[in-house]
């Protein structure tokens, strides 16, 4: 089974086995530390059921937007049928690797749960910075530490060795892919990586 199988596999009761009160909360805390603000236009990757979404939305207000993208179907089914009464929520299949939007075109992109998944993992981070505006920040997020995901992910094969790289690595890719201002917290039930696009670097 690959990884777009095992997602598509996993979609029906994603919710319901990770999506805990305390989850939910702990995620709505998240984002009010990112410092979004009402009325900007966000995208959300790798969404998966669009467990994100509500916490973006309390930040970001009716006037705000959001985008989100996931590459496996049945997650996107459930989060489409989740937000089909907001229309400021637009959820399509695609890859983080090959965006379907226009260059500058977000004030900030989310990967909350995400980034360990992906395979070409400098591609899809100079996809994100692609899409963001000059000094838009890109969050990519966990509600583990590194090392409680590595852990976390042992139980199912098809992501067994979807990692976080170290914190070294991390920041040489971030910063090769033209962020600025990179900065990393690690801890207990809580990984947040951000930086700042730099379009000085920008092509």
């Amino acid at each position: 089974m690959d990884k777009k199988d095992f997602f598509n596999s996993m979609a029906a009761g994603w919710d319901e086995k990770f999506y805990s009160p305390e989850l939910i909360q702990r995620l709505d805390e998240m984002v009010v530390s990112f410092g979004l603000s009402r009325g900007d236009y966000i995208l959300d990757v790798g969404c998966g059921t669009g467990g994100l979404i509500p916490s973006i939305l309390k930040a970001v207000g009716p006037s705000g937007e959001i985008q989100a993208i996931d590459f496996a179907g049945e997650m996107v089914k459930r989060a489409r049928k989740k937000f089909e009464g907001h229309t400021n929520v637009s959820i399509k299949c695609a890859s983080v690797e090959d965006i379907p939007f226009d260059a500058l075109s977000f004030d900030h992109v989310l990967c909350f749960g995400c980034f360990p998944h992906f395979d070409h993992k400098e591609k899809a981070l100079n996809e994100m910075h692609r899409v963001l505006k000059q000094d838009g920040k890109l969050f990519i997020a966990h509600a583990l530490s590194s090392e409680e995901l590595k852990a976390h992910h042992q139980g199912a094969a098809p992501v067994a060795n979807d990692i976080l790289p170290e914190e070294p690595e991390m920041k040489k890719m971030m910063a090769e892919a033209g962020f600025k201002n990179i900065s990393i917290v690690d801890k207990a039930k809580c990984y947040i990586c951000q930086g700042a696009k730099d379009l000085s670097n920008y092509q």
